[in-house]
């Protein structure tokens, strides 16, 4: 596995945040948050555990790579993301395959 393999992976782990930008283009509070601190680091934060993610994996071509580094942003996003996250409670099972 290369470097390539890698940055690959750092792409794959963009893309829950554009689908979410480019879902969310028609509310006013996004321009704002794309301009807030926080974002950048969440950004460089996913891209990260993409690459981490693909690196752990070995992918061996680029579609491995991609869906390995989109795979575990994803994930984290989705679990950090919901509402029982932020309330300290974990979600069930249930409530977390239903997303």
């Amino acid at each position: 596995m290369g470097f390539t393999m890698i940055v690959v992976g750092g792409l794959g782990g963009v893309i829950p945040d554009v689908v979410r930008l480019i879902k969310g283009m028609r509310d006013p509070d996004v321009p704002a948050y794309l301009k807030s601190l926080n974002f950048y680091i969440g950004l460089v934060l996913l891209v990260g555990l993409g690459c981490l993610a693909t690196w752990l994996a070995g992918a061996t071509d680029a579609k491995q790579a991609l869906a390995y580094g989109y795979g575990a942003p994803e994930l984290v996003t989705r679990i950090l993301g919901s509402p029982g996250a932020i309330r300290g409670a974990a979600p069930s099972l249930r409530e977390w395959w239903g997303r």
